[in-house]
């Protein structure tokens, strides 16, 4: 279900060891890991003003990222025969 840098998955059809592709993998991380910080400084105003409104926003945006996060690993995501 997730393929990282570090595992790989085997073809049906000719058994060869794919892995992800490490710079597109790693760009999409980063992205992620930034957007995801920024939505936690959402988190971190609701615990100081307690305003709904943050809380509402926080809870929309994880899931507005877990849906962004998969569409683009599908969409992006490029597999390489791994080199031995």
């Amino acid at each position: 279900m997730f393929l990282t840098n570090l595992n790989t998955i085997t073809c049906s059809t000719c058994s060869a060891r794919l892995q992800a592709n490490k710079k597109i993998n790693s760009l999409i991380g980063s992205i992620g890991g930034g957007v995801e910080g920024g939505v936690g400084g959402l988190l971190n105003f609701w615990f100081r003003t307690k305003e709904v409104s943050y809380l509402m926003l926080f809870i929309a945006s994880l899931i507005f990222m877990f849906f962004a996060a998969w569409l683009t690993s599908i969409k992006f995501m490029k597999l390489e025969v791994k080199s031995r």
